[in-house]
């Protein structure tokens, strides 16, 4: 850099931060998952909510998948007697598409990476894009909403299990073993088994509690909504708006820095994962800009010594 120039050089350098590319960064960058678990806790609700609605709608579950195959076993014999005839496949539509959605969830997370801002943030849009196609086939009368045996019924049950296949896979991905999402027979056995059960600090321990608790939660607000509304809409355009605030796993941290300039948005998403860090981050990002801007001065007396 000449000496002429030291003056008129940005605070940034001379590099030019294009948008763009920041903004590719931004999207391509790995999140700090140790919150993960929050958002996690809220999927268990969610299945807890949308299953309770869609077997009092349909008598089939979308996520908890063990209830669905003694179903599908139980119909091999027309029972419980008196069950209609679609109840098999019902029952089988729902444990292929859950299926499917964990296929195609977790080669997208091998591919790319689990723990990407962009994987995270699309894996939730798209399993709220299928609650909201379901929720529209059921409000607009597409599907039937109380008669179960209506073979079109079968055309919504693929986009809600499907979004509970991939909830299952993100939770798997992110290493959360501990917090299924969709069933709890395994999380009870673990909790019984556990020996450190009744320790001070047992964060698995604590999840699993938390699994628990969050699906009762949602089971009974889906109860509570369907008797309450008398449809079983209601509960899904809930669960819909809830997947949807999930698109990102610091949603504190990307409101914050929302109000951050372009140029230092990239810097502090490096060095600071957690919004209570950003004041930190922006001292240090200080530092930054003022040594850069002293280092030509400084170069230029070196050079004369």
């Amino acid at each position: 850099m000449q000496n002429g120039d030291t003056e008129t050089a940005p605070l940034l350098g001379n590099k030019q931060h294009k948008p763009k590319r920041q903004l590719r960064s931004f999207l391509t960058e790995n999140v700090d998952i140790h919150y993960a678990p929050l958002p996690l806790l809220v999927c268990c609700f969610l299945t807890g909510l949308i299953d309770a609605g869609s077997y009092n709608a349909w008598s089939v579950f979308m996520g908890m998948q063990t209830g669905n195959t003694v179903f599908l076993a139980l119909s091999s014999a027309n029972l419980p007697a008196g069950s209609d005839s679609l109840k098999w496949a019902r029952s089988g539509v729902s444990i292929l598409s859950l299926m499917f959605g964990s296929l195609i969830a977790g080669r997208m997370y091998t591919a790319v990476g689990p723990t990407r801002r962009l994987t995270l943030t699309s894996s939730f849009l798209l399993q709220a894009l299928c609650i909201i196609i379901a929720a529209v086939l059921v409000q607009t009368d597409t599907v039937p909403e109380r008669n179960p045996t209506d073979k079109i019924v079968l055309v919504a049950i693929p986009f809600l299990a499907a979004q509970s296949g991939a909830q299952v896979a993100t939770a798997k991905s992110l290493g959360f073993s501990e917090l299924p999402t969709t069933v709890l027979t395994s999380v009870y056995n673990d909790l019984a088994s556990d020996g450190k059960l009744s320790a001070r600090d047992n964060p698995k321990r604590d999840r699993r509690l938390g699994s628990v608790v969050m699906m009762l939660l949602g089971g009974i607000c889906g109860a509570w909504l369907s008797r309450g509304t008398g449809t079983f809409t209601t509960v899904l355009w809930v669960g819909a708006a809830m997947k949807k605030q999930k698109g990102s796993l610091n949603t504190l941290q990307e409101s914050i820095y929302g109000f951050v300039s372009v140029a230092n948005l990239t810097y502090i998403q490096k060095i600071e994962p957690h919004a209570s860090d950003l004041l930190r981050g922006l001292k240090q990002r200080l530092a930054l800009d003022v040594a850069r801007a002293l280092g030509p001065e400084r170069d230029y007396h070196g050079r004369l010594k």
